[in-house]
């Protein structure tokens, strides 16, 4: 299976930074163009190209293209992987870019030349590592298996693992400059998504190449591996389907907490996003960002089940109040604590109101003690709220609210998580959010998440010490900072 990003962030598809790595992508695929037809050179077998080219417009056609964001899946490196062996490397050059060419839907153009340069560079490269690893070029009918074996199998093997660290590399190169991903996060996410995959879609490769040549078969053998082909792609849709029927679920969650409180419309996909990219930033893996990112989308899931006088109240909200409010987090855990794909998320519904200095609820956590997911949300929570207008207040800029949160690192919030903050803004823009539209004026009760609601609390042991705690969270191994 080939990876290929979905859409990079479109505000930064046409910078010149990105511009310029497409174009030294588009070099290097030239380059190793050319020093396959100085190698191998021309393609061996034109009719094969052509062949070869037409069933990776197929795969092109059929992939799936939602398996989590920004990547979409094709089998087109299982037929790069038989053109390297069956046309060499130019052909498989050829090839690459011809699947990418002839596109039946509307990509930005930077993104088609991307496209045509990477699996061009992919059926290059793998045609050159093939032969460099004592690959079979030249067929003479005699051969062993034993010898098709280890002078196929195992050189193809290694130009698949090729092909799949480059495609990893320039896929996680390309969204680092267009959308400020981490390199090393994307590179490990595309291997965790795809990597293994490639190993057992290779042998596909393999058999391709066994029927086309030794086996005599031919052309006819791209007929007899649609099958096999077929599956795989049936298999990675039923994986795609999977990741969006966690999706809707997460939105359906979403519409009913922000039903319950408009005047937070659109707040959990903000801390969302936020979460996510302090996660990146702090070196995550890719299973721990996509729990803390749904943290961050469903930490105040719990708030339907508040009444909904304490959440728009038209009065200053007393100390007996902010209680009640407090119930969210449990109540957060026990609303979905039964589906299955969010328990490595519970944490973060948990305990995001936690404080570094140990005076949060609803357990009283501190430092370290608090899981790392919950640190993250926090910030990302409590920095959404400051930048976001209140019927109460303005919304504060970008740098004031950043100087606010660095005043409370070491007591309410986590520094390192502050620190990656910092970081995080100046490589993602954001802008402080109105007022949703409609939202009442006559809203007068602080918000939960400002900042003198936490000191609030903290302040007063007897009110926290009211706050029922989250019982028998499940925990996964933590990842800490």
């Amino acid at each position: 299976m080939t990876t290929e990003p979905a859409q990079p962030a479109r505000s930064r598809l046409g910078s010149g930074a990105t511009i310029s790595f497409v174009a030294g992508v588009g070099v290097f695929a030239l380059v190793l163009a050319l020093v396959g037809y100085e190698l191998d050179g021309p393609p061996r077998d034109w009719l094969a190209v052509a062949v070869l080219a037409s069933l990776g417009i197929t795969s092109w056609v059929l992939r799936e293209t939602d398996v989590g964001s920004r990547v979409q899946l094709s089998f087109i490196s299982i037929v790069l992987l038989a053109a390297a062996v069956i046309v060499g490397p130019v052909g498989a050059a050829i090839v690459g870019a011809v699947g990418t060419v002839l596109q039946f839907d509307r990509q930005q153009f930077i993104v088609r030349v991307f496209n045509i340069s990477l699996f061009s560079a992919m059926g290059s490269l793998g045609g050159l590592v093939y032969a460099q690893t004592g690959g079979i070029q030249a067929f003479g009918g005699s051969e062993s298996a034993v010898t098709i074996l280890a002078s196929v199998g195992i050189p193809l093997i290694v130009a698949d693992v090729t092909q799949c660290l480059l495609n990893a590399i320039l896929i996680a190169g390309v969204l680092r400059v267009a959308s400020g991903t981490r390199v090393r996060t994307q590179i490990l996410k595309l291997l965790s998504t795809s990597g293994l995959a490639y190993i057992g879609y290779g042998v596909i490769g393999f058999l391709f190449v066994v029927l086309w040549i030794p086996a005599g078969v031919g052309w006819f053998s791209a007929i007899l591996v649609l099958a096999p082909l077929a599956v795989a792609q049936w298999a990675f849709g039923q994986y795609g389907e999977e990741l969006r029927a966690h999706d809707r679920t997460l939105r359906a969650l979403v519409t009913a907490e922000e039903k319950k409180d408009p005047t937070n419309a659109g707040h959990s996909q903000k801390v969302a996003q936020l979460s996510e990219w302090l996660a990146e930033a702090l070196g995550l893996g890719h299973k721990e960002i996509q729990d803390v990112r749904t943290a961050g989308m469903l930490h105040d899931i719990g708030k339907v089940g508040v009444p909904a006088r304490y959440i728009r109240a038209r009065r200053p909200l007393e100390d007996e109040d902010f209680v009640v409010i407090a119930e969210h987090a449990a109540a957060g855990v026990e609303l979905v604590r039964g589906i299955e794909f969010l328990s490595g998320s519970l944490d973060g519904i948990a305990h995001h109101h936690e404080r570094y200095d140990g005076l949060g609820y609803p357990a009283g956590l501190a430092g370290e003690q608090i899981p790392l997911v919950a640190r993250i949300v926090a910030v990302a929570d409590v920095f959404d709220a400051l930048t976001t207008e209140r019927s109460y207040r303005p919304a504060l800029g970008v740098e004031e609210a950043l100087q606010v949160m660095r005043d409370r690192a070491g007591t309410h919030l986590d520094p390192v998580v502050v620190d990656a903050l910092g970081k995080v803004l100046v490589r993602h823009p954001w802008q402080p959010t109105p007022r949703p539209d409609g939202s009442s004026a006559l809203v007068l009760a602080l918000d939960h998440d400002e900042p003198e609601v936490s000191d609030r609390l903290a302040l007063r042991q007897d009110l926290r010490e009211r706050i029922h705690g989250v019982p028998d969270v499940p925990r996964p191994a933590q990842v800490t900072s």
